[in-house]
């Protein structure tokens, strides 16, 4: 069986993308991926300068989809009742092979030491949808006109936070926001956070890098979910951030679960990747 093949979604997943490289950054350094033929969607967000952001950012996709659809091909010669438990396996394995590679790599070469990658992601099976999580990008869910938070920052701040530490008003407002305390890459070994989410139609899944998310309350996501087309929202999302300082690059990812009398246009294979724009590594 041709890998990606025979996986049967009780739902139709339709996606749509942006990224920018924002008003103060040189380069764009995030990567994204639209695989709706695995139901895999993510964003990278990569850190290491200017080439090894970009490079960590690109690979991290490439090799997460490419582990995920090995393993989504095997799947079928389970149980179904072992699913659950080896989707999880599939989807930390992806981040390990990931980091595993990112670091070995910077290893090798000097320019790229100490590159390393944030990773959100999610891939849907079924009725279900199963969240990869390291770092500080992040998933929301949107149904019944909220939003909803479903990943959990590594970063610093919100340690600071979950310690009691700092208000999350502080966090907000500090110059912090940038440390994160786990990525994909930085150091050879990693655990992701794996986050199984109950699919209904009409939700809708947004996963987008920082350079969004620290411009917005969950009530105002809910609120522009709400007043405006979802094959706009990339879109709308990133010119808010620019409108808001645009001090990071800017990726967004929304991904509508529905049936299939949907007349919207599916966007079945894109990705976008920093290193698509910088020359050849050495």
């Amino acid at each position: 069986m041709e890998p990606g093949r025979g996986i049967v979604f009780a739902v139709r997943l339709i996606a749509w993308a942006s990224t920018d490289v924002g008003r103060v950054r040189m380069a764009n350094e995030d990567s994204f991926l639209v695989d709706s033929s695995l139901g895999l969607y993510l964003v990278a967000d990569g850190m290491g300068g200017h080439a090894g952001g970009a490079h960590a950012s690109a690979m991290c996709a490439d090799v997460v989809n490419k582990v995920v659809r090995r393993g989504m091909a095997r799947l079928h010669g389970m149980p179904q009742q072992a699913w659950n438990e080896a989707i999880a396996e599939i989807l930390q394995a992806s981040a390990s092979e990931a980091s595993a590679r990112i670091y070995d790599q910077a290893q090798q070469d000097r320019s790229l030491h100490g590159m390393g990658t944030t990773l959100t992601g999610i891939l849907f099976h079924g009725d279900r949808g199963y969240i990869v999580h390291v770092g500080d990008s992040r998933a929301y869910l949107l149904r019944s006109a909220m939003a909803r938070q479903l990943t959990t920052d590594h970063s610093w701040l919100n340690e600071q936070v979950q310690a009691g530490l700092i208000t999350e008003e502080e966090a907000q407002d500090s110059d912090l926001k940038h440390i994160i305390t786990r990525s994909v890459g930085f150091e050879r070994l990693v655990e992701a956070d794996i986050v199984p989410v109950n699919v209904s139609l009409g939700d809708v899944f947004l996963l987008c890098s920082d350079g969004f998310a620290n411009y917005i309350s969950l009530d105002e996501l809910a609120a522009l979910a709400r007043d405006n087309l979802y094959s706009d929202l990339p879109q709308i999302c990133t010119e808010l951030a620019l409108e808001r300082g645009g001090d990071d690059n800017i990726t967004v990812v929304v991904v509508l679960a529905c049936n299939d009398h949907d007349e919207r246009h599916a966007v079945r294979q894109l990705s976008r990747t920093a290193t698509d724009t910088l020359p050849s590594l050495p």
